[in-house]
């Protein structure tokens, strides 16, 4: 598992604990990032797979996942472009 650090300015913590609560920044963070990994490894699946990730729990997804050569971001683009 990876930690990743992030860093934010005072106002703009202030600014998110006014909106969300007190205490609930780091909560808010984690759910949004759990959200876009869980769509993007989705996107994964139905690219490099058969399979429909809506049926699949999120371990059977990594599984399907972990030897599948996923392209970078700049193959990406050049496939795009």
């Amino acid at each position: 598992m990876k930690t990743i650090t992030v860093q934010i300015e005072d106002l703009e913590y202030e600014i998110l604990e006014s909106w969300l609560g007190v205490g609930q920044v780091k909560a808010w963070l984690q759910h949004a990032i759990d959200n876009k990994c869980r769509q993007r490894t989705d996107a994964s699946v139905l690219e490099h797979t058969d399979r429909n990730p809506k049926k699949l729990n999120k371990q059977t997804k990594l599984d399907l996942l972990k030897d599948v050569q996923l392209p970078t971001r700049a193959e990406r683009d050049t496939q795009q472009a």
